[in-house]
């Protein structure tokens, strides 16, 4: 939801212009700096009520110490650390695009499918930036062992170029973590976890490796993996690594692609690629044809349409709030427009943008003309399906 700055306020030298998302312990906001008014940036701060919380504080300086050592085109950086009267923000590149989980959603409500070629590209970019992740050494030239170990659908950002940024590296293990994760403790979502994540193992590279691999199924079967099952009997399928197969997920796929995923989700971490390039390359191995280029495209497309649809839907909610308050008040509505039907109801939407409510000029003078021929009041809606972004079905 976007909000005016005199709403949001300002953050040391950053003006806040719009929440983007609020989760357990952060908030997310879209901001600009009094210097560079036409550089966007991402502001992730700790909820007001958990900004005395020690660990959180710990965990969000980690991420800043992690993400300011890796310089990766499909890594969202973090351009500095404030903290304003002893609450704590990080600064970080503004991704203009949308997650993969919104992606998917979108994908699955205008029933289009996500190409296999799509699919690949999308998990290769995510094993790129793993992988230099993953190879990250410290100024004293040793390896940090960074996991990220939250791989998941809306950690993963598409922008308006079709790339794709991996996020969040809030949870992720590293050498000389301030928030130190102890044997036993279970950090990230359960559906997306390897086994030994979920058990409170030490967590590798292989760890990350078995959540992307969740990921390229999910692409490919359109939905959720473990959909149908309860949060109990899911944990345990979780702990066992029982997965469905390729062929569940979309019938007719290659059957190198079947054994590339299998391998990548073994149960024991040494049984699966020992590394985010070793996945990456055995997926290259299966797909013989493969254009990241059209992919980009492909992606530019249906981001273009999720967003289209949002703001379709925002603008219908804006028009029903506006309706319901007119007719909250409905003799004054129906005098209004009896009086002057040419008047015009605007919403404002965001700053210094506003649109004309056509729907509610219209409804008004269809109530003017009901009542000036004695006929009774109805309202119709006329469903209408809309389909956006290109049809990928393979």
């Amino acid at each position: 939801m976007t909000s005016s700055r005199s709403e949001l306020g300002q953050f040391g030298p950053y003006w806040v212009v719009e929440r983007i998302a609020s989760g357990g312990m952060a908030e997310i906001f879209k901001v600009y700096r009094d210097n560079w008014p036409d550089q966007a940036f991402a502001l992730k701060r700790i909820r007001p009520d958990c900004d005395d919380d020690v660990e959180f504080r710990k965990m969000l300086m980690d991420e800043a110490k992690i993400c300011s050592l890796l310089n990766h085109e499909n890594i969202a950086s973090v351009v500095e650390v404030v903290e304003v009267e002893g609450q704590l923000g990080l600064i970080l590149q503004y991704v203009d695009g949308v997650d993969l989980g919104r992606l998917k959603r979108f994908a699955r409500e205008t029933r289009q499918d996500f190409s296999l070629e799509a699919s690949v590209h999308i998990v290769r970019e995510i094993l790129e930036g793993l992988d230099y992740a993953h190879n990250i050494k410290d100024e004293q030239g040793d390896y940090l062992n960074v996991v990220h170990r939250d791989v998941s659908p809306g950690n993963v950002m598409v922008d308006v170029d079709g790339r794709v940024r991996l996020v969040d590296f809030g949870i992720a293990r590293a050498q000389n973590r301030l928030a130190k994760t102890e044997a036993g403790n279970v950090k990230g979502k359960f559906r997306y976890m390897a086994p030994e994540q979920i058990k409170g193992h030490i967590t590798t590279a292989c760890t990350d490796v078995y959540s992307t691999a969740l990921v390229l199924w999910e692409l490919l079967a359109g939905k959720r993996i473990y959909d149908d099952v309860g949060v109990a009997q899911l944990m345990i399928r979780v702990a066992n690594a029982d997965l469905p197969t390729l062929e569940d997920a979309r019938p007719g796929l290659p059957a190198s692609m079947d054994l590339v995923f299998r391998k990548a989700t073994e149960l024991d971490p040494r049984d699966r690629y020992q590394s985010a390039r070793a996945f990456a390359d055995a997926l290259d191995s299966a797909l013989i044809e493969y254009d990241s280029e059209r992919c980009r495209s492909d992606l530019r497309r249906l981001l273009i349409g999720a967003r289209c649809l949002d703001q379709e839907r925002g603008l219908g909610h804006a028009v029903v709030r506006a309706r319901i308050a007119a007719e909250n008040n409905l003799e004054d509505a129906i005098m209004n427009a009896l009086q002057s039907p040419d008047r015009v109801e605007r919403v404002s939407l965001e700053r210094h943008q506003v649109l004309e409510a056509e729907p509610l000029r219209r409804s008004e003078r269809r109530v003017a003309s009901l009542l000036a021929h004695g006929e009774p009041l109805t309202h119709e809606v006329s469903p209408r399906a809309t389909t956006l972004g290109p049809s990928t079905a393979s």
